[in-house]
């Protein structure tokens, strides 16, 4: 179970050893760029008229593996959002041609999300800048891993 921040906070010093002086700086590194990156990848979906949470969704539902289709709840699961959220969210996806829902055969009450030719495309053109984006970056993330391991 995981423990909350109140369980950390209250720990004895014996219990947790305080950061060192570069941890805290690899933290607020790592913090610097997560937070580039992110405000980098809202900007490259705008380009492509979708939203960052677009994008994210369609990354979940192409990958979401197996034979059958990814359901909205499901979806939602993995966004870490309400089901009516992302029954809102595939709607716009549906708009904009995105996505198209599929009725379960076994459960006709279920949709289930498919990835159209369009969102294919767009998804592919964001996947690619956002992987070259990681790649300039990967020497901050290896250092912050580097400094937390040892």
């Amino acid at each position: 179970m995981a423990r909350s921040t109140a369980d950390i906070v209250q720990a004895s010093p014996s219990e947790e050893s305080a950061p060192s002086a570069e941890e805290f700086a690899a933290l607020a590194n790592f913090r610097s760029v997560l937070r580039k990156f992110l405000a980098f990848s809202e900007q490259a979906a705008a380009e492509l008229g979708m939203t960052m949470q677009w994008y994210q969704a369609l990354l979940v539902i192409k990958t979401s593996g197996g034979d059958t289709p990814m359901s909205v709840g499901e979806l939602a699961e993995q966004l870490l959002i309400k089901d009516h959220s992302a029954a809102e969210l595939v709607s716009r996806l549906v708009d904009a041609k995105l996505v198209r829902r599929k009725v379960d055969r076994l459960d006709r009450r279920r949709s289930l999300l498919v990835i159209t030719p369009l969102g294919d495309r767009c998804l592919a053109k964001l996947a690619a800048v956002h992987l070259a984006r990681l790649r300039e970056n990967k020497g901050v993330f290896l250092d912050l891993l580097d400094v937390v391991v040892h």
